[in-house]
């Protein structure tokens, strides 16, 4: 079953509201002020099966001026627009305003109804044919079928409803796989359930039991049950209007504008990169009215444009959750008048070169979402974690993000570090940087074996378990070369003197045993019988040579430390797998000097982790 979202637009008293209500017997019209002056204030909703393959549900919005704002709450998420024009008026402010915000929503498909024809006669209906014609004719109405109907007698609907079939039936689908989303257009207690709230699922689907993340508030929340167009149901999908009882939040919290979607998959900011289609320039500092969804945000401009294909920054009031891709309208604060339509690139501010802005600009502008996201990995100054990457690709569903991915890893444009990916460019410009300091620490001291690790860390600004990653990369490639807790150039060669030999043999004598000792000052003293004042160069030696190796926050024994793991590899060879608590009573040590050794293993593949158990890796110590 394919769902699509069809959204009325036009002037005020043009019979939106009674077409809806002709095509499938429900009144939009649900509040008392709107019974009352037969015009709709706010939006509406109602559903109309079009055939057995094909659901639509219809979002009613109001024509008056004034309610501009509800306008856009109900067009931002719509398929397919039915644009009415009164036989009796013909074109109106608000027909050729709401064309314009359909027009910056980048709706695709759409059909024209002129109603009231029982009021006019067939000359003057012509004239607004052609008039229609000349509104229509550079939007995306332009080859739209137009059709004359009368709510009243009937006349034309059969035609308008088969029009709206064929309509409906050429609109791409929304993506069903995709993470779900939806933006909330109203909220409302139901005594004995709690919270409901409704509105448009704009792609993925929904299932009852499933935790959603409210944004921005970033409250997890619990469905609790769901409806579709009146009916209970289990699952709701993508095209479709939905009820859904939320549980973990107070229903004084939850309002219009408000983002219901998969956890994890929202970005939330008051800094947001945008590419903007505007008509003309806007000065940095103009306040302005943002729509996004079923809410308004206030804000400004905060950089002219940067880029020749129109990127700006807007600064918000108030947070936006939203992802890349997702198309927004610009109006000034005052008067509101339409500045033209926006699209979600990413927060800010992230720095990022203008090359790579203007690739994630173009890539956005031709809506390919792959090279969006290529760009964005590539040209990130950081490692990305998935979990930020798959934000940063907006509503990409995740195994289209994971196969890219793998793709751009087998291209050897992005490196894998963990959980986290990092550019190979970027990757080289890191490993210059450190094999420049090396170098100069090296000619510094040409009797030091390095850098203690640390110090190199520090020195190209990585997380630890990043550069854990990309100095494993560099050694297999001989580009730098470790020894325990020290870096050095693959080419550099300590010069030493003998005393240095002397102490390393003393230490071998105290510290050459079989069980794990965590090493410092204080045991190397009292191993070799000394003041603790003069083992600390003695120590910092044995560290510079790369003797000692970091587990974590501790320091092993190199010695000690291969001939553990070969003992864990020989176990594992009979064995095939182990557990940690197996591998302690092997080693007979603590687990607090087990673990650590164990991720030293996993990550320099000696071991294999998998779930709870170990396995012989590839790699010998």
């Amino acid at each position: 079953m394919k769902h699509v979202i069809i959204g009325t637009a036009g002037h005020v008293d043009h019979g939106k509201t009674a077409l809806v209500k002709a095509l499938t017997g429900q009144d939009t019209d649900r509040l008392k002020e709107e019974k009352e002056r037969g015009i709709s204030i706010d939006i509406g909703f109602a559903h109309l099966p079009l055939t057995n393959q094909l659901d639509a549900s219809i979002v009613d919005v109001p024509g008056h001026e004034r309610f501009l704002k509800n306008m856009l709450a109900g067009a931002g998420g719509i398929d397919l627009a039915l644009l009415v024009v009164a036989a009796d008026e013909g074109v109106m402010p608000q027909t050729i305003e709401h064309l314009a915000m359909l027009n910056q929503y980048e709706v695709k498909t759409g059909i024209v109804a002129v109603t009231k024809i029982d009021k006019t006669d067939s000359q003057w209906l012509e004239l607004i044919i052609e008039e229609i014609g000349r509104l229509t004719k550079d939007t995306f109405l332009a080859t739209a079928p137009v059709f004359p109907v009368s709510s009243l007698t009937g006349q034309g609907m059969h035609e308008l409803r088969h029009g709206l079939v064929n309509a409906a039936d050429s609109v791409t689908g929304r993506d069903g796989n995709a993470p779900f989303r939806l933006w909330i257009d109203r909220v409302f207690l139901v005594k004995g359930h709690g919270v409901v709230v409704t509105g448009s699922i704009l792609s993925g689907s929904v299932v009852t039991g499933q935790v959603l993340r409210l944004e921005p508030l970033g409250a997890a929340v619990k469905v609790r049950g769901l409806e579709c167009h009146g009916k209970t149901t289990s699952q709701s999908f993508a095209g479709q209007r939905a009820a859904i009882n939320l549980s973990g939040v107070d229903g004084s919290q939850v309002e219009r504008g408000m983002l219901l979607s998969c956890p994890e998959r929202s970005q939330v900011s008051k800094l947001w990169d945008v590419t903007a289609d505007w008509s003309s320039e806007v000065k940095s500092g103009t306040r302005i009215r943002l729509h996004i969804g079923t809410g308004e945000w206030i804000g400004r401009v905060r950089r002219p444009r940067l880029l020749p294909t129109g990127m700006v920054r807007l600064s918000l009031e108030r947070t936006l959750p939203g992802g890349a891709g997702e198309r927004g309208i610009v109006r000034l604060y005052s008067p509101q008048v339409l500045i033209g339509g926006i699209t979600l690139l990413a927060t800010a501010p992230v720095h990022r070169s203008p090359g790579s802005l203007e690739n994630l600009v173009i890539a956005m502008k031709r809506g390919d979402r792959a090279a969006f996201l290529a760009t964005m990995v590539t040209g990130s100054p950081k490692p990305l974690s998935l979990a930020e990457i798959r934000r940063a690709a907006g509503y990409l569903d995740d195994q289209s993000c994971l196969l890219l991915l793998e793709s751009l890893e087998q291209q050897e444009k992005i490196l894998r570090l963990g959980d986290s990916y990092l550019s190979s460019i970027k990757a080289a410009q890191l490993c210059e940087q450190l094999q420049l300091r090396l170098k100069q620490a090296h000619a510094a001291a040409p009797a030091a074996a390095g850098l203690v690790r640390e110090e190199a860390r520090q020195s190209v600004g990585l997380e630890e378990k990043w550069f854990d990653h990309l100095l494993l990369l560099w050694e297999q490639k001989r580009l730098l070369a470790t020894n325990g807790a020290v870096v050095a150039l693959p080419e550099h060669r300590v010069a030493h003197g003998v005393w240095l030999e002397d102490v390393k043999n003393r230490v071998e004598q105290a510290l050459g045993t079989t069980n794990l000792i965590a090493i410092d000052g204080e045991v190397l003293a009292r191993e070799l019988a000394i003041k603790p004042s003069d083992a600390k160069p003695i120590y910092d030696c044995l560290l510079q040579a790369g003797d000692l190796v970091r587990l974590g926050e501790i320091f092993v024994y190199r010695k000690t430390l291969q001939y553990n793991v070969s003992r864990i590899q020989a176990y594992l060879q009979d064995s095939v797998t182990a557990t940690v608590a197996e591998l302690r009573d092997l080693l007979q040590t603590t687990r607090k000097l087990l673990i650590p050794l164990l991720e030293y293993s996993d990550m320099h593949k000696y071991t294999l982790r998998n779930g709870d158990v170990r396995r012989v890796g590839s790699r010998k110590p």
